[in-house]
């Protein structure tokens, strides 16, 4: 069985590369009944470099038209890959559904979740994710993703003084955690919950065995703020340059974060400015069908979500 070529209205092309690849049931498409989850499975298993390589070329490839209806058929197509599977590890809300498969971010649909990697401040992060979708949202609910090289490019272009000095001086983030777990928010978990600990001095060990930081506050309100940097945004993957941490917040409010150059001083306005528009200029908003199965490749590209109605179900699977 082999894989048909297919289009989504969305996809982008860079330097003549397709961005997602899409991939349908054989023979008859996006209509062919006879292809279902069984089929997906020894397809992906005898394909599996062939699919390796797919992915190292296009970053991304979208599953379309299988009818894989259950969070334990996904788990079985994510694991028909073969790779080692992760537990996920981070301030969003999330919850184990089926061996290998989370609930994608619980923030409520009305928020935007700005563009990111998966688990891109922990030490040990995520290489491949898998994202699946139980139901799409009656009205907006994207999953945006754009490529993380082309970023770091379109930056260089758009401000060049701005990346002179940012590759002189790196930059400092700051993550806020709140004081108690708030449900309405994308960073929500308190560090208590995060490090497992009510303890400050054992917190602040584990946060620096989990994470690049180099330093974490416990403020008298209960909250907490973890300091990375100065840094580099910009990290490198084999030959590619990508944009690996976010400078913009994480979503809507954007006050779960804070930045500034290695000295201190403030980004200036055209800095967020100029990323706003490369990523909203170069990013592919998919408008999610039932069943299907998205495949990024962690390390060139960044994802979002855009907001929405419910009800809407978008399912997670991390591989290392």
């Amino acid at each position: 069985m082999e894989f048909v070529e297919g289009k989504v209205e969305e996809e982008k092309v860079f330097g003549g590369v397709v961005f997602p690849k899409t991939l349908n049931p054989p023979k008859g498409g996006v209509n062919e009944m006879s292809y279902g989850v069984n089929e997906l499975v020894e397809m992906v298993k005898e394909k599996r470099e062939w699919l390796s390589e797919l992915l190292q070329t296009h970053s991304a490839i979208l599953f379309r038209g299988f009818r894989v209806s259950t969070a334990l058929e996904f788990g079985r197509v994510v694991e028909a890959f073969g790779w080692e599977d992760m537990e996920y590890v981070g301030g969003a809300v999330r919850t184990k559904v089926a061996e290998k498969v989370y609930t994608a971010n619980e923030a409520p649909l009305d928020q935007l979740i700005n563009f990111h990697h998966e688990m891109a401040l922990i030490k040990k992060f995520t290489t491949k994710v898998f994202f699946f979708c139980s139901q799409p949202s009656p009205e907006g609910g994207e999953t945006s993703i754009v490529p993380s090289y082309i970023i770091a490019e379109k930056m260089e272009e758009k401000v060049p003084e701005f990346m002179a000095k940012l590759s002189e001086l790196g930059f400092v983030f700051r993550i806020y955690m709140p004081k108690e777990f708030d449900p309405n928010i994308v960073v929500s978990r308190t560090w208590k919950w995060f490090f497992n600990t009510e303890d400050e001095v054992e917190a602040e060990k584990r946060a620096k065995e989990m994470f690049d930081c180099s330093s974490i506050t416990f403020n008298k309100d209960g909250s907490a703020e973890i300091v990375f940097g100065p840094m580099s945004p910009i990290k490198e993957f084999g030959e590619r340059k990508v944009w690996w941490f976010s400078i913009l917040g994480y979503s809507t409010n954007g006050k779960e974060l804070g930045i500034s150059f290695g000295d201190g001083s403030a980004f200036p306005a055209e800095a967020f400015e100029a990323i706003k528009q490369v990523l909203n200029e170069n990013c592919a908003d998919l408008k999610w069908q039932k069943g299907d199965i998205l495949l990024l490749d962690n390390l060139s590209v960044q994802h979002a979500r855009r907001p929405g109605k419910p009800p809407r179900s978008i399912l997670l699977s991390i591989c290392k």
